[in-house]
């Protein structure tokens, strides 16, 4: 099984890794970086996986894993997928409201995948 992993910062930015460039059928696993990654974060994922739900990660909670792991659709069309991941603010850049950041990422479905 191959897999894409997308760790997410405390900052919101989003370090792919080996790549965003995925095949049908790979795995991509979205992680809180477990250093200096957020408390929580929620990914709208992109259309190309098989699932499209919504999932909030969690550090803080033992009922919601801070892991998300869904394949690419067999069926996903080859181009480029955005999706958006909603972090806290970092307490250094308060922001009114204290309301959640947005951050945008995407996935890019090839047929000439890095091979991993």
């Amino acid at each position: 099984m191959t897999f894409v992993t997308v760790t997410i910062k405390k900052s919101g930015d989003l370090v792919y890794e080996p790549s965003n460039q995925v095949g049908r059928g790979y795995t991509v696993r979205f992680v809180l970086d477990p250093v200096n990654g957020p408390l929580w974060a929620t990914v709208h994922p992109p259309t190309c996986l098989v699932s499209t739900n919504p999932i909030t990660l969690d550090k803080t909670s033992s009922a919601t894993p801070p892991v998300y792991e869904d394949p690419v659709s067999e069926s996903a069309a080859y181009t480029t997928y955005p999706f958006t991941v909603k972090v806290p603010p970092v307490p250094e850049k308060p922001h009114l409201g204290g309301e959640a950041e947005t951050k945008n990422g995407n996935l890019d479905v090839t047929t000439d995948p890095p091979k991993l």
